[in-house]
């Protein structure tokens, strides 16, 4: 659209009846009168979100029908087929979160058109390009076919925005005549304006507009008859005098003022000097590393393929949001040669510290653009739209620090493209990214390198190589925190003697709370800052964050945070959302959540504070509930054999979990690990010591699978502990078991043999014959590992008769199995394949693969013995394809040995070796000890 010229027809019209035209310019049919007042309401303020309730209200004037809310949405229905024509295949109503809003683009509505034009005359005016505004002005009038809603009734918004409309064309009609009598057109204005003052017989200033006519016409004593009409006028309406303005016009019209009753001359056009603004702050010094995300804003907002001219940068407080803007905003300003304008928002500040509406800063942009305080115009609308068309033809750097909502930055984006937009927020502002074009840019922590590099800048290079130890230490109590970072920085560097290991210190001695982060200075104070975010949130919202600051490690699922809110999943869900947008979470794969150590323990002061000590252990016992359930499931489908010991009663309110089978079950292991590990030192430590041990349980399969023997011995020795302390002869032999099958795999047999013993003799004790059959089971492999497969015999000849004992088919399956292998140690082949065979035909029974998948090896083992090559081979094939099925990486890894070795006897050296090489591989990986054996072997043959 051309400066001064008309626009393109506005598609919604609302300046008169409320219509809407097709691109070919034909009029749709809205339907009903409701359906025509809700798209009125819309219409109103475009793109303006509304709720259900909101327009209800406005339709029904608070005396709705009891369907009132079922007829919103059929009329929203109606509107969007009848608003859907050629050229316009898409509804311009959207559904959101709250309700609906009117998503139009530039132009579209009539009302918005006349707001442009109206600016663009404004500026011109400010300009003095007198012919420019006057055109403008009335291009602008030129839009309107009769009062606004015309035919609407007159309540709610349609009644403010129809007052607000008529005052703005009002204005603009005066200033037409204003332009006009500067142009010598008093002649022409004097009937005009006799309509205008008698339609609004109380606006003084097209009275005193007309006096000017007559005088300049020679018609001084009609002029001064026309302030004496006023005046009598005011006297009997509102009992005043006329304003000071007339009062002195009437003076010099009496006086007969030369200049007065001459039009002006029409000044030459000249145009006043533009201010380039310079507001933003100095650049921050401390600023290090960020290099990835400076240079992702370079791209987005400066490249060749510029993708955005509105960045949007997230984060958590303290993680260097603003920092982030101004390094890049110094580093850009020659790209920028009309200037930077900044400003802080306050979305997040002190209690008594509210948001700035985007009214008030707007006011306060609009002198920093060359507005003089009495030429910034009194309606918003007209603020927002003059400061649009101030940056419409510049290039400017806008910085809008520390956001609370879209709608507080959506009305300050410029007019023009040509600027680029910087927001910084605690909030996502996903609105703004999906209706305004702005393109999102999450801050995370930053990494060790670059909080070791803001260190080092304060500290010096030489004090911080000196004490590299303490650095790491520094590091990792503050979180990489920035803010965190920067204070303990400024603390050591004004003790310049200390330490840094005493500061250090001083924060372990914190044990991870905020009180050695503690500054004078609120805008710097850990505790502060983080308080700013907690405070917006609802009541819902806080109370998960509290909750989820008792989740034992910094990620969190959202089935865990469920169970720690005692609701269903899809419930709380939304104050996840108010979470991870106000980034007191971050979500860093779909519904996986994490939360970092400061912001835990600010969460744990909090509900330290506000919850009593009764809720914080059903708290507890709820995610511990959880975590038990879901790895009990799991368990069983990665253990086809393996059973809970007496577990302790589940409420229903635990998070349930299905696996769809053992893949799944590993996978979801493979994430939760870390977890489910401090989960059972969170269980201890909180006295929860039957959840302890039972969950200690239930991981043995999942680390034994997984080859995780450290970690596996680590559980297991907190679960003799937990038995011991709670006297449960049972549990305590289990533990031991399982600790003695972590010391198997590490080789560490005299340790293995005492917690064998051990449990040995506490299963005797409790008359566990289950137990003392898997006792003995372990015992026999034992044995054969060290070389003795004779005194593995007897052992497991023992376990036989104790599962046959107990009808324990599974058991029975696994003593066959290990008396068939031992038998074929002592090369008694043929007796061991029979033995095997009983035992593979009970794995298969109960399908349980990774039993078979041993037994097949074990036939394998048998058949390579009696020179059976091929079966042998074959035997082997079959135990892989069950290892690779139940993922059991150590058992692929033995039967790829042995593989080997059977083609290494038939002479087909290159394929043994290649078997070999796989199995190293595994082996390696995990962390096995057979690996350097199996390393030396392959030497030999190099």
């Amino acid at each position: 659209m051309d400066p001064a010229g008309a626009p393109p027809a506005a598609r919604y019209q609302l300046l008169g009846p409320v219509e809407v035209r097709s691109a070919g310019g034909e009029r749709l049919a809205l339907g009903t009168p409701m359906q025509v007042r809700l798209l009125a309401v819309l219409m109103s303020q475009p793109g303006t979100g509304w709720s259900i309730d909101q327009l209800v209200d406005e339709l029904w004037q608070g005396r709705p029908p009891k369907t009132a809310a079922g007829n919103v949405k059929t009329y929203v229905w109606a509107l969007r087929r009848a608003l859907r024509s050629p050229g316009f295949p898409d509804p311009a109503i959207l559904a959101g979160p709250t309700g609906y809003r009117l998503a139009l683009d530039g132009l579209t509505v009539d009302s918005v058109a006349f707001d442009d034009l109206a600016q663009r005359g404004y500026s011109a005016l400010r300009h003095c390009h007198w012919p420019a505004a006057q055109e403008s002005f009335e291009a602008a009038l030129a839009l309107w076919r009769g009062e606004p809603f015309a035919g609407l009734p007159g309540w709610g918004v349609l009644l403010s925005v129809r007052a607000r409309l008529q005052e703005q064309r009002s204005s603009l009609a005066e200033e037409v005549a204003d332009l006009q009598l500067r142009a010598g057109r008093h002649h022409e204005l004097i009937e005009p304006l006799r309509s205008q003052v008698d339609a609004d017989p109380l606006r003084e200033r097209p009275w005193g507009q007309l006096m000017v006519a007559l005088a300049r016409t020679g018609r001084r004593a009609d002029a001064l008859a026309t302030y004496r009409q006023l005046r009598h006028l005011l006297a009997e309406e509102v009992g005043v005098e006329p304003g000071p303005d007339l009062q002195h016009l009437h003076t010099r019209i009496l006086r007969a003022e030369r200049e007065l009753l001459t039009s002006d001359p029409r000044p030459p056009e000249r145009v006043a000097p533009r201010i380039v603004p310079r507001q933003l702050p100095a650049p921050p010094t401390l600023f290090t590393g960020r290099a990835a995300e400076l240079a992702r804003l370079t791209t987005l907002l400066l490249g060749d393929s510029r993708s955005a001219s509105t960045v949007v940068i997230t984060g958590t407080g303290g993680v260097g949001k603003s920092w982030l803007a101004l390094r890049w905003a110094h580093d850009n300003l020659h790209h920028f040669p009309d200037g930077q304008l900044h400003v802080d928002l306050g979305g997040f500040g002190t209690a008594t510290q509210e948001a700035s509406p985007s009214a008030v800063v707007v006011r306060s942009l609009l002198p920093a653009l060359g507005v003089k305080p009495l030429e910034i115009p009194a309606e918003p609308a007209a603020q927002f739209a003059l400061y649009r068309s101030l940056t419409a033809d510049r290039r400017l750097l806008v910085l809008l620090d520390n956001a609370r909502d879209a709608e507080q930055v959506r009305p300050l984006l410029p007019g023009s493209t040509g600027c680029v937009v910087l927001v910084t927020s605690r909030h996502t502002l996903p609105g703004l990214v999906a209706t305004d074009g702005a393109h999102p840019l999450a801050l995370d922590l930053p990494s060790d390198g670059e909080a070791r590099q803001l260190l080092v800048r304060r500290l010096g290079a030489q004090r911080a190589a000196a004490q590299p130890a303490a650095v790491d230490e520094l590091i990792r109590r503050t979180a990489r925190l920035p803010l965190a970072l920067s204070i303990v920085a400024a603390r050591a560097a004004a003790r310049p003697t200390f330490p840094l290991q005493a500061i250090a210190d001083d924060l372990a001695a914190s044990r991870g709370g905020l009180a050695a982060l503690a500054t004078d200075d609120a805008a710097t104070d850990v505790r502060t800052v983080l308080s700013w975010s907690y405070r917006l949130l609802s009541a819902d919202a806080a109370r998960l964050f509290r909750q989820i600051s008792l989740h034992p490690a910094a990620d969190v699922s959202a089935a865990a945070a469920a169970s720690l809110a005692g609701a269903p999943p899809p419930m709380i869900r939304p104050a996840l959302d108010e979470l991870t947008r106000a980034n007191l979470l971050a979500e860093q794969s779909p519904n996986r959540f994490r939360c970092h150590d400061l912001l835990r323990a600010y969460g744990e002061e909090l509900t330290h504070a506000l919850d009593r000590p009764a809720d914080r252990s059903a708290v507890r016992r709820r995610l511990l509930d959880h975590y038990l359930r879901v790895a009990r499931d799991a368990a069983r489908l990665v253990d086809a054999g393996w059973q809970p010991l007496d577990p302790p009663p589940l409420p229903t309110d635990a998070s349930p979990s299905a696996f769809a089978d053992h893949r799944a079950a590993l996978a979801w292991f493979t994430i939760e690990q870390r977890v489910l590990l401090a989960a059972v030192d969170d269980a201890v430590t909180h006295s929860f010591d039957a959840h302890a041990g039972h969950l200690a349980q239930a991981l043995t399969p999942l680390l034994s699978r997984l080859s995780q023997w450290h970690d596996l011995a680590a559980v297991q020795a907190i679960a003799v502990t937990v038995a011991q302390r709670r006297g449960d002869p049972r549990a305590e032999a289990l533990a031991h078991r399982d600790l003695a099958l972590a010391h198997i795999q590490h080789r560490r047999f005299d340790a293995a043999h005492h917690h064998l013993r051990r449990a040995m003799a506490r299963y005797d004790q409790a008359g566990d014959r289950p137990g003392q059959a898997s006792a003995h089971l372990h015992l026999a492999w034992l044995s054969d590992i060290e070389g003795d497969a004779g005194a593995a015999l007897p052992h497991a000849r023992e376990a036989l008769a104790l599962a046959s004992s107990t009808d324990d088919r599974l058991g029975e399956a696994a003593a066959l199995n290990a008396l068939g292998w031992s038998h074929a140690r002592l090369d008694e082949h043929a007796r061991a394949i029979t033995y095997c065979e009983q035992a593979l035909a009970l794995y298969e029974e109960a399908e349980d693969r990774l039993g078979a998948a041993h037994t097949w090896d074990s036939l394998g083992f048998a058949y390579q013995g009696l020179g059976k090559h091929p079966t042998a081979a074959d035997c082997y094939r079959r135990a892989l394809a069950l290892y690779s099925d139940v993922q059991d990486p150590c058992g692929r890894a033995d039967t790829l040995v042995r593989l080997g070795d059977t083609h290494q006897a038939v002479g087909d050296h290159d394929t043994s070796v290649d078997l070999w090489r796989q199995a190293l591989a595994i082996l390696d990986r995990v962390g096995h000890p057979q690996a350097t054996v199996l390393s030396e072997r392959l030497e030999a043959y190099r």
